[in-house]
């Protein structure tokens, strides 16, 4: 209501009044309209859509169980560069409460100082793990810049066991091995990798690795966590008969003589926001000699550096060598590889660790800028505290493999695996189950029996706690565990390799030769087997390191 108290306004009074009522009752009627357009817009997106990543983005349906269309076109600004639907939902949406705040990393704050084929600075990786350093108060000063990395392993490195191994001094998590295709173009085996990494704050560093022979897939995927991850990988590491079938992995060391996986990184490194790395072995012999290739091994790295890669992983290993036939990672090699690129991006060794006397051996003999572990930690994940060493008269000093199982299974309630972000679920669950408590399995039928048939997280427990009854009764002495599963193909192979101060077995040892392959089928097959439940083939289980 208008009350005009000008002798001048009092003509037009009357004509004023109706006028602005008139508008305001168009405005009401218009955002009635409007909202009535929105509530229904939400419902129908409600109905087809389905939340998928750590910030609780919304990927419509209809944009992923078609086959996804990859239009990238050649340009090396992002701002040219169209993104597939699940890219740009995932990168537009705003984040749910509970989630954590996308936070710009180290190696994001220096594109500035990016080299011309979209490589970072030499440095980034060590300030990155220095912006991070006050999370991990035990870790001695002189290894503070170091990465002590948690290998890139399928249902193994999921979020409850990275966050396990980073109360430990572990600085550096790469994610599970991740399909790039499949993450593009299914919901499903998106949602089984994605929905939980990145939203715990305590989850970073973190590294996403992809599988994939297709640069522009690649690039879609990566491009879909970039903002909430600190670098992207490629997998050239994998050496199962999946990944050559897939083209992926050690086989694309070799695919078009290596030019594949070049072209791959020089795409994509200067379109995404964050370092490329590649994780790689040794090529294999080529039959001419028994020696591995190591001369065309070192012109491959030095085409992925020229082509823009800011990191590399020597596991110095052929793909050939794996189980029994792995032998001792070539330490020597991986120097040289350290020696040649000092100057221009960070080199990482993986293989042949199994506590952190070999850590800070192979650091020592390498010069590498980190070390990174798999098979060892899996079974103990303070593998990088103190524990196990000469030091410690190779007693264990930090809480023993029922604490870790305990432990373990406290991270999986508040990261159920029902609600994705684990790989594959209850099945990741026994796997690592099998792993904490190997040496307990092989001595007692009863726990095995239910570890195998551990459905549910009730079972899981129960599982858990027939082997704290077992330790009670028996009056187990943590201090004297040893590894147990990391050793289980190496006592036959690797030159003064010895158990330290083993741990007491019992009398009678219980040994069924059917339920122990029952387990190693299920979780220790070496990966990348196909398989009923795992219809894609996508599986590609942890290499030996």
């Amino acid at each position: 209501n208008y009350e005009l108290k000008s002798s001048k306004m009092g003509s037009s009074k009357n004509s004023f009044s109706l006028a602005a009522a008139a508008g305001a009752a168009t405005l009401i009627a218009a955002v009635w309209m409007y909202n009535q357009r929105s509530k229904k817009s939400c419902k129908s997106q409600d109905e087809s859509a389905t939340s998928c990543n750590s910030l609780g983005c919304v990927i419509e349906t209809n944009a992923v169980e078609e086959h996804t269309e990859i239009d990238v076109k050649e340009s090396s600004s992002n701002d040219d560069t169209k993104v597939s639907p699940a890219a740009a939902d995932v990168n537009n949406t705003t984040p749910t409460s509970g989630s954590a705040p996308t936070e710009e990393s180290p190696s994001t704050s220096q594109s500035s100082q990016r080299r011309e084929n979209g490589a970072f600075p030499r440095d980034w990786l060590r300030q990155l793990l220095l912006s991070h350093a006050h999370n991990h108060p035990n870790l001695p000063q002189n290894l503070q810049d170091k990465a002590l990395v948690v290998a890139p392993m399928v249902d193994a490195s999921d979020l409850p066991y990275r966050l396990l191994t980073r109360r430990y001094n572990t600085n550096l998590c790469f994610t599970p091995m991740i399909h790039a295709r499949m993450f593009i173009e299914k919901e499903g085996y998106r949602r089984k990798f994605w929905r939980f990494h990145g939203m715990p704050k305590e989850d970073r560093p973190l590294i996403a690795q992809f599988c994939g022979h297709d640069k522009e897939v690649l690039y879609q995927a990566m491009k879909v966590v970039e903002d909430h991850v600190d670098g992207v990988d490629i997998n050239c590491g994998c050496p199962q008969n999946i990944a050559k079938k897939g083209q992926y992995g050690a086989y694309l060391m070799e695919k078009d003589g290596g030019d594949c996986v070049v072209e791959i990184v020089r795409y994509l490194a200067p379109r995404l926001k964050v370092p490329v790395s590649v994780k790689l072995r040794i090529l294999p012999s080529d039959g001419e000699s028994a020696e591995p290739r190591f001369e065309d091994s070192m012109d491959l790295y030095r085409r992925l550096v020229d082509a823009g890669a800011s990191m590399l992983t020597i596991h110095g290993r052929t793909r050939e060598q794996r189980q029994r036939k792995t032998g001792a990672a070539d330490w020597e090699f991986t120097k040289r590889v350290v020696d040649e690129f000092k100057d221009r991006i960070p080199v990482l060794s993986n293989g042949s660790i199994s506590n952190m006397d070999d850590v800070e051996r192979c650091l020592e003999e390498t010069g590498a800028d980190g070390a990174m572990v798999s098979e060892a930690i899996l079974e103990y994940p303070p593998l990088f505290m103190q524990t196990n060493v000469e030091a410690t008269n190779y007693k264990r000093t930090c809480p023993g493999r029922l604490q870790m199982a305990e432990d373990y299974l406290e991270l999986c309630k508040e990261y159920p695996p029902d609600a994705g972000g684990q790989g594959s679920g209850l099945k990741c669950i026994r796997a690592h189950l099998h792993r904490f408590l190997h040496a307990d399995l092989q001595t007692h039928t009863i726990v095995r029996d239910a570890v195998v048939r551990s459905f549910s997280m009730e079972a899981a427990d129960n599982a858990v706690k027939m082997v704290r009854d077992i330790h009670k009764e028996i009056n187990h002495d943590p201090t004297r565990e040893q590894l147990s599963w990391y050793v289980r193909h190496r006592m036959d192979w690797e030159e003064g390799f010895e158990n330290k101060n083993p741990e007491p077995v019992p009398e009678k040892v219980f040994v069924e030769e059917k339920k122990v392959e029952e387990v190693e089928d299920d979780e220790d097959d070496g990966g990348c087997g196909f398989s009923p439940s795992d219809p894609f083939g996508e599986s590609c289980g942890v290499e030996d390191g």
